[in-house]
């Protein structure tokens, strides 16, 4: 019996699941026919029903009904996280209807930033695009791009960042130059945070001009070595007396090296290409190393001379758009001068929109000429992988080398291969 009763419980869990999955797309104006009041209700007669289960069971060790109420419990408290945000957007498409003018239900509290922030830590990427995208093209809630106040009152941090990347273009006057405040402050937090994180596994970068030489015999520079013991000539015994040998290299310094950090700006990359502006700006700091940036998409924009001020790279960034990888690996194959000093870092999703076989060939070409290559799969907001693993394997086939790495393990990685 007890069985059968937590298999009732179960059943009935399963129901009151798919009825709040459909709430959530339906809105609160469809609680009475997917009967949520009854659910409501029911939780505490269950609570009180389940107390006599849990005696009929003999002691199940909290499992059974028991368990499955606290599920239930979970389950409606997470519901009710998503719904605010979805209500305070999508209940606007009622009141545009004359049977729901003014039925519309509370704000909750919500400001357009506190809204935007919510939406982003509750909802995977491609719901919030689509969120934010009938935010402003299908409902006019333009507050953010449109009143100043808005966004002095809102708290700088990397959700509202991205946000403004995504509608800076929109924005004007008074607004934009607010917009571009918090970027710089944001961008600013964040690189004293890579900066700690990174730098450490970069120690070990030098300029080879500042090198001393090798200390032999071999190494002695012998006209220099004269010249300045000069001074110690003994004439009566004929003879110079060294008091200090100077060396020099033996050879021609190696050139510096070239890192080339070509970036894919489509619109699912916001986050790596935030942190690609960072960490191009970090490279760009150290000794003995050149940096060229390059942004695309269907196009290919090179944003070399911005390398080391990650604000204006992320001011200038049109994200959007395909992804059409060849011209941009064909670009950046015509950036290498000497191809064993080159490293090419190429950060996408993988997602291309133009044929593969092309690109592998060309990433297969600039392998063997001797480019150290490195392939970084687009990471999340929390750091997780977002690609189409399979072209990243076939890249990978090439001689590349591909990983999806936080900015700290791409720091100890390229520290290595500078050394």
């Amino acid at each position: 019996m007890a069985e059968q009763g937590n298999g009732g419980f179960d059943a009935e869990l399963k129901r009151i699941e798919q009825a709040i999955r459909w709430r959530l797309v339906l809105g609160r104006f469809a609680d009475d026919r997917l009967g949520l009041a009854r659910f409501g209700g029911a939780s505490g007669a269950e609570g009180e029903g389940g107390d006599r289960g849990d005696e009929g069971d003999g002691g199940d060790g909290g499992e059974g009904p028991a368990g499955a109420r606290r599920s239930l419990g979970a389950l409606l408290g997470e519901a009710g996280a998503l719904d605010v945000p979805l209500e305070y957007l999508y209940d606007r498409a009622f009141a545009q209807r004359s049977h729901r003018q003014g039925s519309v239900g509370p704000s909750h509290g919500l400001s357009v930033p506190m809204w935007i922030k919510n939406v982003r830590s509750l909802f995977p990427a491609e719901a919030v695009r689509v969120m934010e995208d009938d935010a402003l093209t299908r409902y006019g809630l333009e507050e953010l791009i449109t009143d100043p106040e808005t966004l002095r009152r809102a708290e700088p941090d990397e959700a509202l960042l991205k946000t403004i990347l995504q509608f800076k273009h929109r924005m004007k006057g008074e607004v934009l130059e607010i917009a571009r405040g918090i970027v710089a402050a944001v961008v600013r937090q964040l690189t004293e945070r890579l900066e700690t994180e990174c730098l450490p596994s970069l120690h070990g970068v030098h300029d080879p001009e500042g090198r001393p030489p090798r200390r032999t015999f071999r190494n002695v520079d012998w006209h220099k070595t004269v010249r300045k013991n000069l001074g110690h000539y003994d004439p009566e015994a004929a003879r110079l007396v060294v008091e200090r040998l100077y060396y020099r290299h033996r050879q021609r310094q190696r050139s510096p090296w070239h890192i080339i950090v070509s970036v894919d700006q489509s619109g699912s990359m916001t986050d790596s290409l935030i942190h690609a502006a960072v960490m191009s700006a970090i490279f760009a700091s150290l000794p003995s190393v050149r940096v060229s940036l390059v942004l695309w998409d269907t196009r290919v924009v090179d944003v070399s001379h911005l390398a080391a001020e990650p604000l204006e790279v992320l001011m200038s960034c049109q994200l959007g758009g395909g992804t059409d990888m060849l011209p941009a690996l064909s670009y950046a194959a015509g950036l290498v001068q000497e191809p064993r000093r080159s490293l090419l870092v190429l950060i996408s999703d993988w997602f291309i929109g133009d044929a593969q076989a092309p690109c592998l060939a060309l990433a297969q070409e600039l392998h063997a000429s001797g480019v150290t290559c490195i392939g970084l799969s687009a990471l999340d907001a929390a750091c997780q992988p977002v690609y189409d693993a399979s072209f990243a394997q076939k890249l990978a086939g090439c001689g590349w080398f591909v990983a999806a790495l936080t900015p700290q393990r791409l720091a100890e990685h390229v520290g290595k291969l500078l050394l």
